[in-house]
């Protein structure tokens, strides 16, 4: 998904006619669906939790990347700025602009964290207030979102406002987080555990053929609105989680594995950052091709570990992981 997501919004289709890579980039709008399921997934004890310490860090976790890169990409850009490298200038209204919204053009898109930490803390007031039913209002949440996607009332309210930042994402976003909310509170995975292979067998089919037809409905929305991508994203989850991963002999190679997803966070907050300042300098980067998705990919990882060994016992190395 960290792969997916670079892809996303640094791949340029005219670098290739190769259909394998087409082919892999094809389904590259999971990645934020697949994003907030998971995050809610993990999430799940936090929210439901009455220890204010374990909610406080939350906050604090998401808070830190969100308002921390774009202080450092207007500070990073404006001095590049003054010395003749960059030819952008940032005032300090955008950077405003950006910390309210989540998504001002040159100061990259951090409207997914915004949307996480207001997404967050609508959870803790339903939970608060509705004890024993939080599961039931949030699932008719969830239907109310695709209500307002489906009927077009938020193609209505976009078009009016031109308002494609944080705000006006949440009504697609919510479905994925309730998603992720009521797997882990059902222990669906634990359950379908014990017909594992049929469950990926039958995964796989859902996956292809929602994605590959058009069962549901099309429909204008702004970018992950839909059904359809609430569905590839949990069979795609569902059937990663069930590889063996724990029959790996190598501990050097398990190790390594547990090792990476620790930083693989980082990568969604910098990959644009290093696309845009490495673009000149790297051919590959500037052509948009998949080599140059690959080296994205690996310098954002490698910046994401080192800063979190540069930073590793300070609130800094949120940023970073």
């Amino acid at each position: 998904m960290a792969f997916y997501v670079i892809v996303s919004h640094c791949f340029n289709y005219n670098s290739t006619k190769n259909k394998i890579i087409l082919f892999i980039v094809k389904r590259r709008k999971i990645h934020v669906p697949s994003f907030f399921i998971l995050s809610f997934y993990f999430n799940h004890n936090t929210l439901i939790s009455s220890d204010t310490q374990k909610k406080r860090n939350r906050f604090k976790r998401l808070l830190i990347p969100y308002l921390g890169w774009p202080i450092i990409i207007f500070i990073f850009n404006n001095i590049l700025h003054y010395i003749k490298i960059s030819r952008n200038f940032f005032s300090f209204k955008i950077l405003i602009i950006q910390l309210i919204t989540g998504a001002k053009s040159g100061l990259f898109h951090f409207w997914f964290l915004l949307d996480l930490i207001l997404i967050t803390f609508l959870f803790h007031l339903i939970i608060f207030f509705f004890r024993q039913n939080y599961l039931f209002i949030l699932n008719l949440i969830l239907l109310f979102s695709y209500f307002v996607q489906y009927s077009n009332i938020s193609r209505i309210v976009i078009y009016y406002t031109h308002n494609y930042n944080a705000v006006s994402r949440i009504h697609e976003i919510i479905p994925y987080t309730v998603t992720g909310f009521t797997l882990s509170s059902l222990k669906v995975l634990n359950i379908l555990d014990i017909y594992k292979i049929n469950t990926i067998i039958i995964c796989l089919i859902i996956y292809n053929l929602v994605g590959n037809y058009e069962i549901f409905t099309k429909f204008f929305g702004v970018m992950y609105h839909g059904v359809k991508l609430n569905v590839i994203s949990v069979c795609i989850i569902i059937i990663f989680s069930f590889f063996p991963l724990k029959n790996i002999k190598s501990k050097i190679l398990s190790g390594l594995l547990k090792y990476l997803t620790n930083y693989s966070a980082g990568i969604f907050y910098v990959h644009q950052v290093v696309q845009c300042y490495s673009n000149r300098f790297l051919y590959d980067i500037r052509k948009g091709n998949l080599l140059g998705i690959i080296m994205i990919y690996f310098i954002s990882y490698l910046i994401s570990i080192s800063g979190s060994f540069i930073f590793k016992n300070t609130i800094a190395k949120n940023l970073f992981s």
